[in-house]
């Protein structure tokens, strides 16, 4: 077994960790639902979470409107018998909560990492219900052992990041499958964790096997070197392209947020032209507790291929089943 194979220690840990903090909270309170939260690219979403009444895992809310913002920009009450009637939240619905509690979870460099908070489903008979100084440490212990998490795994994950960018692909250059599993693999356990934002873009190569067809594999490799070198040119720091195999590529994009995925597709879609290839693209983010870590490759593929659909009766030609298929 290589360090490819290891699961990341940190992450498991904190993840036991704030299992057991959302599943103490839903037993001794009166609240029904638990989350500990990563606040990141704007957005609130929810990692590790007790009672799905509410709330369940992979949720994700503008952080702007959520109950959460208000207590830590707005200085509102951190515990709330009724939220449809408190002053500082009855403007705000979120389904069907009536009570709310939350802290902040602060990690040891002073940044927030995230909220720990509960929704239930009745109103709380009186504040005192929750103990806010509770929730205080207990985030607090949350936001210690986040970075101790991370600093934990620091080591083991560049070594196993540097054995899967060190797997390549003879033709183009690029990580290969094996190496970009690991690097997936990777970035779903680091998002079910931590909450860190990551994409996967998939390109595959129009018509590659009507080249192979007609002109030969000498054609068809030129065409394939011709999307890597698309791929690298377009590629910023946190992007790591791979041949998935065949006339398959994709690209891992990490720290990314949705609202600039965007700008990085059409990056991508100007270097294809620039290159005189024609290449139809996909994408999904990487979402908490994606089932099987290639969950978010499966979706990009769905994507990848409606876009090529599209495209075709955009340009009036006739689904070529050559086309719909993998390159041999």
């Amino acid at each position: 077994m290589t360090t490819l194979d290891l699961p990341p220690e940190g992450s498991d840990t904190f993840s036991a960790v704030a299992n057991r903090v959302v599943a103490y909270l839903r037993k001794h309170t009166p609240i029904s639902d638990w989350s500990v939260n990563r606040v990141v690219g704007g957005e609130q979403v929810h990692l590790h979470v007790g009672g799905e009444s509410l709330i369940a895992v992979g949720d994700r809310r503008d952080w702007a409107d959520s109950f959460c913002r208000r207590v830590v920009d707005l200085g509102a009450d951190p515990v709330v018998e009724d939220v449809t009637t408190h002053p500082d939240y009855r403007d705000l619905t979120i389904g069907a909560t009536r009570s709310y509690a939350s802290q902040p979870i602060i990690d040891a460099e002073g940044e927030m990492f995230g909220m720990l908070c509960g929704l239930g489903v009745e109103p709380l008979q009186q504040s005192a219900d929750v103990d806010v100084e509770l929730l205080g440490l207990l985030s607090h212990l949350l936001g210690a052992h986040v970075s101790l998490a991370r600093r934990l795994e620091s080591g083991d994950r560049a070594r196993r990041s540097a054995e899967a960018l060190a797997q390549t692909d003879a033709l183009t250059g690029l990580v290969n499958r094996r190496g970009w599993d690991a690097l997936l693999a990777d970035a779903a356990v680091r998002t079910s964790a931590y909450g860190d934002l990551a994409a996967v873009v998939v390109a595959d190569v129009d018509g590659l096997k009507a080249v192979n067809d007609d002109l030969g594999h000498t054609e068809g490799d030129a065409v394939l070197r011709r999307v890597a070198a698309a791929l690298t040119a377009a590629r910023r720091d946190g992007e790591t392209a791979a041949r998935y195999g065949g006339d398959e590529f994709a690209v891992l994009v990490e720290d990314v947020s949705p609202r600039s995925l965007g700008e990085m597709l059409r990056r991508y879609r100007a270097s294809f032209a620039q290159h005189d290839v024609e290449v139809s693209v996909g994408w999904s983010l990487v979402y908490p507790g994606d089932e099987p870590a290639d969950a978010a490759f499966r979706r990009a593929d769905v994507s990848m291929y409606e876009d090529k659909r599209s495209r075709r009766v955009e340009n009036g030609v006739t689904d070529d089943p050559r086309d719909l298929a993998p390159a041999g």
